[in-house]
């Protein structure tokens, strides 16, 4: 994994080869989200051993409550198939964005309308269960 300390040190120094850049904002529920994301074609030998793998992909998301001004903050990496002919940090944050957005409403559905969480079946039961449930999501 030495690999990886390599590419995502030289990301955070901003000095990898062929590296792109994005900065956007969203408003939202009283908060004010900032993106920044760094896409680079730039893989090691190791890397390119992961089949499909073209792009490292770095996205940082800075949150600030408008009211009270907490902040709060998170870094996130990704290898991507997307070449950069393809796509560029911004289309690559966004995608990465939408992946969530998909999930996160996936799993409200099944915790708060399918109550999945307080489930108590075990074995087989659960599994069918499941697999109910994701037909209905």
């Amino acid at each position: 994994m030495e690999w990886a300390l390599e590419v995502f040190k030289g990301m955070e120094e901003r000095r990898l080869p062929g590296e792109t850049e994005a900065v956007w904002n969203l408003v939202r529920d009283g908060e004010v989200w900032t993106y920044r994301v760094w896409a680079s074609p730039y893989l090691p030998e190791e890397v390119r051993a992961f089949p499909g793998a073209r792009q490292v992909v770095r996205m940082e998301r800075e949150v600030r409550h408008k009211g009270t001004g907490e902040v709060r903050r998170t870094v996130s990496y990704a290898l991507t198939s997307l070449g950069p002919e393809v796509a560029e940090a911004r289309r690559l944050g966004e995608l990465l964005l939408y992946r969530w957005e998909v999930e996160n409403r996936s799993f409200w559905v099944r915790d708060v309308l399918l109550h999945e969480d307080a489930c108590q079946v075990r074995g087989v039961g659960a599994q069918v269960l499941a697999a109910l449930r994701a037909f209905l999501v």
